[in-house]
């Protein structure tokens, strides 16, 4: 059973952090990074993600990230 299951940690994040975490591992890949690697370095951006979500200043910032122009 692989250890990195991308869905399960970006559970409950904004569809802009999937996107960023699913886009860090395909870099992650390309560069032939192990799994534990990769996974550790996910999982700390989801929980820094989660983090932001709950005690960010500012509640629009994630709606900022979907569009910075607006």
């Amino acid at each position: 059973m692989p250890l990195l299951d991308l869905n399960k940690l970006s559970n409950g994040l904004s569809e802009t952090w999937t996107g960023y975490l699913r886009d860090w591992d395909r870099t992650l890949r390309s560069a032939s990074h192990p799994e534990t690697t990769r996974y550790n370095y996910l999982l700390a951006a989801a929980q820094l993600a989660r983090y932001l979500a709950e005690y960010s200043p500012d509640p629009e910032a994630d709606d900022a990230a979907d569009d910075p122009c607006e």
